[in-house]
């Protein structure tokens, strides 16, 4: 399913070990429990180091995108979000998952096609719309109206939604720089 590829440039580690020291420490854990736009952010950038690792050191297959995303929809269920949101041991799980689906996501795509990259993609711009819009309504499943152990309400929502798009935007941007510049655009 997944292998290592034999590459040896350790240079590849300093930005996700840079990104999991930011975001996994006490300080930032604690915003985590009172901010839903860290704990956000959290998600992005675990599962971004994930896939760099996994890009740049690993080999995986079909089977190991699938499992990959599986976190990343997994943990923004309205349940396991609040409960990663929450309690510390959901969130050691939520984040040790989500940056292990992004290793194992990023090791298929240096061998995936460009049709498989534009359509996956696409299904992560759907899905991520999708989420982002339940955030900018307000829906009351991801804040302490439904689950009273979480510790933001409503109102903050939206601008996690607003948070989420700026975010999709940016690698929306640079998917297609990237695209553009493979096919000798730019």
């Amino acid at each position: 399913m997944i292998r290592y590829n034999g590459r040896r440039n350790w240079k590849d580690l300093v930005l996700p070990v840079v990104i999991v020291i930011a975001f996994v420490n006490p300080f930032v854990e604690s915003l985590q429990t009172i901010n839903p736009l860290i704990f956000m952010l959290d998600h992005y950038a675990l599962y971004f180091a994930g896939i760099l690792i996994g890009y740049k050191f690993f080999k995986g297959s079909l089977l190991s995108l699938l499992i990959g995303i599986i976190p990343a929809g997994f943990w923004h269920i309205p349940l396991f979000f609040a409960l990663g949101a929450a309690f510390p041991l959901y969130r050691g799980l939520t984040e040790a998952t989500l940056f292990l689906g992004g290793m194992l996501a990023g090791s298929f795509i240096p061998r995936m096609s460009l049709t498989l990259k534009v359509v996956m993609l696409g299904v992560y711009m759907f899905a991520d719309s999708l989420l982002s819009i339940f955030f900018i309504l307000g829906y009351p499943q991801y804040s302490n109206v439904d689950y009273k152990f979480l510790a933001w309400g409503t109102g903050i929502l939206p601008f996690v939604g607003i948070e989420m798009f700026i975010v999709m935007n940016i690698i929306l941007v640079y998917s297609l720089y990237k695209l553009l510049k493979n096919i000798s655009f730019f």
